[in-house]
């Protein structure tokens, strides 16, 4: 079986996240957003200096420098519990993707003893499978969905084994071992999926923003111009750069599949490829593939 075609090969379900690809993070845009955010916070800084009055803005810097305490804890709190639910749903994406490309070797390998053309059928698609997971899927998980061309390998997948099964039998060892690693497999899948869908809510990203505005913003009340301008940017620097750079820690860990630096990449499934790969020429049975490069099924 062929499967169908959804028009580029790609979700057209993708304002999802409307803001999901410009977010996307890499090494020097980050470095970009830190060094960006601290030039202009220690330029405020130091303007509010000009205007500020001798001694800076509090009588008493003690009761201050409390209540700034009591600020930093509350963030530092908010950002680890953030922290704690991204890396969680971190984790759980590289596990699930890992599975999902363990039971596609090993349906792989199971197809081989299929009889007629029905292991050469089940190979080829295994290999699109692959191939549309790591060109397009992959993708389309940056807002939270399925490849449509991805979901229609699943389902010819699904048919070459219900075709083996009522040629041969339910309990023959071959369709008991395809079913079993089709279940790990559609686990796998889902599993990273669900992982994409699952997103920081929008209400803790908004309290975590409000309370990194609160500690930068607090800083700008101890501006006086009797302490030294190195002095004021420094605190104003190193307190935004530090701020700045957990807020993009978080984005990194609730965005697993990004594509960029610090996201789960696709090589668990490229490693699949190889294997099978190799697995076929091992046994001296070439693979074609009903498929481009990407996945795409060959027209008819």
């Amino acid at each position: 079986m062929r499967p169908r075609l959804g028009r580029d090969g790609r979700s057209r379900a993708s304002n999802r996240r409307p803001f999901g690809r410009l977010f996307r993070m890499n090494p020097l845009l980050a470095i970009g957003v830190i060094v960006i955010s601290a030039v202009v916070m220690i330029a405020v800084m130091l303007l509010l200096r000009r205007h500020s009055p001798s001694g800076g803005r509090f009588a008493d810097s003690d009761r201050a420098t409390g209540v700034f305490g009591f600020l930093g804890a509350g963030f530092v709190i908010l950002l680890g519990f953030v922290i704690f639910l991204s890396f969680g749903t971190y984790e759980s994406a590289a596990t699930r993707a890992d599975a999902e490309a363990a039971a596609v070797t090993a349906q792989f390998r199971t197809a081989a003893d299929f009889g007629g053309d029905r292991a050469r059928v089940a190979q080829g698609e295994l290999v699109c499978y692959a191939r549309s997971v790591i060109s397009l899927e992959w993708q389309s998980l940056e807002d939270g969905q399925r490849s449509p061309v991805t979901e229609d390998w699943v389902v010819g997948l699904d048919d070459v084994g219900v075709k083996e099964q009522n040629v041969t039998s339910p309990e023959t060892e071959p369709v008991k071992a395809w079913w079993a690693s089709t279940n790990e497999r559609n686990l796998g899948r889902s599993g990273r999926v669900l992982v994409a869908e699952g997103q920081i809510p929008m209400l803790l990203w908004a309290l975590l923003v409000i309370a990194a505005i609160l500690v930068v913003g607090y800083i700008l009340l101890y501006a006086d111009p009797d302490e030294g301008g190195l002095a004021q940017a420094s605190m104003m620097g190193g307190v935004t750069v530090l701020v700045v750079s957990a807020l993009l820690a978080v984005q990194v860990l609730a965005v697993p599949f990004s594509g960029e630096s610090g996201g789960i990449d696709t090589g668990s499934m490229e490693y699949a490829l190889v294997q099978m790969d190799q697995f076929a020429e091992a046994e001296g049975v070439p693979v074609n593939a009903p498929c481009d490069a990407v996945g795409v099924p060959f027209k008819n």
